[in-house]
């Protein structure tokens, strides 16, 4: 066994400025943030629809002062990454990228795995796919999607019914040729789902993201891939796409915001029920969608206790 150490604080101004990285796999290259010293503990952190790693401004130097070395990636198709040259944007492709960036950093059993959103989607599905990899997760805004899969049984059907108006989006992006509409409708969301939140700011990295059709078309195929086998492309992908709706197996914390016009909080209360042992769910007040950026502090501080909690001391 040999003896490591964990979660060492540091001054947080030493690494507000993040560096960059670049991953070039067969099929997508992969851009990302880092924050954090190499060989510490990783944190990787993902963003969701229609954000961007930078998201993670507020969130990804306070996890590297307490000793974690942050990677964020943009995930496929959102700019710096590359479009997929396959043009997969399956969950399963999603996850084999988060899979070959933790291989790529040499993160090891002490990783953690933190999502937003579809990167909250993303962290669900590869805590189900690839338990071994990772030693905790954090879902923020969006329940693991086996207890989004379950509120299409009989016994959820009335937050089901409160839950589909609001997922009205998901209906327009999966319609052929609606990156036409791409700017107008990201705008609006940005605007309904954190109301009075003032995120100007990461709205526009998100825009510069997804700054043509070709990106809001890789962005809106996330969506018809879950609905849609014809756009689901890299059959080498079946195995975690099964796997991806099935309960994540390692600890997992869920943050929902209280006030998200987006996912209504009601839809996380039966969350724990897919959840492994040493799991939480918290609703933080004040908060929409884009939680972690509406009230930093409180996020913060709910995945800094979460993630000390059994902190491994030492691996094989």
């Amino acid at each position: 066994m040999t003896a490591l150490k964990f979660a060492r604080p540091r001054r947080a101004h030493h690494v507000t400025t993040p560096g960059q990285l670049v991953f070039a796999f067969d099929e997508v290259e992969i851009a990302a943030l880092t924050w954090g010293e190499p060989g510490d503990p990783v944190a990787l952190l993902v963003h969701g629809f229609p954000d961007s790693a930078r998201t993670w401004d507020v969130v990804g130097p306070a996890l590297a002062a307490r000793g974690y070395h942050v990677v964020a990636p943009f995930t496929r198709g959102y700019a710096p990454t590359s479009l997929a040259a396959d043009d997969d944007y399956s969950i399963g492709s999603l996850v084999a990228d988060i899979v070959r960036v933790h291989h790529a950093v040499g993160a090891d059993a002490r990783a953690v795995l933190v999502g937003h959103d579809w990167g909250g989607a993303i962290a669900s599905a590869t805590a189900s796919a690839h338990p071994e990899l990772f030693r905790r997760a954090v879902l923020i805004a969006i329940p693991p999607l086996s207890a989004i899969k379950a509120l299409f049984s009989p016994r959820h059907t009335a937050t089901l019914a409160r839950q589909l108006p609001r997922s009205w989006y998901m209906s327009v992006v999966s319609t052929p040729r609606s990156e036409l509409l791409g700017r107008r409708l990201v705008s609006t969301l940005w605007r309904r789902w954190s109301p009075g939140a003032d995120l100007d700011r990461y709205q526009g990295y998100g825009a510069a993201a997804l700054h043509d059709r070709a990106r809001l078309r890789a962005a809106f195929n996330y969506y018809r891939a879950v609905w849609n086998p014809l756009y689901r492309k890299n059959s080498g992908h079946t195995r975690t796409q099964r796997l991806a709706f099935r309960d994540p197996r390692i600890p997992t914390l869920l943050l929902q915001g209280a006030t998200d016009t987006c996912g209504l909080e009601a839809t996380g209360a039966h969350a724990l029920d897919h959840l492994p042992p040493g799991s939480r769910r918290i609703v933080v007040p004040a908060a929409g969608h884009f939680t972690h950026l509406e009230q930093p502090d409180a996020v913060i501080g709910h995945i800094v206790d979460y993630l000390a909690e059994g902190a491994p001391r030492e691996i094989p």
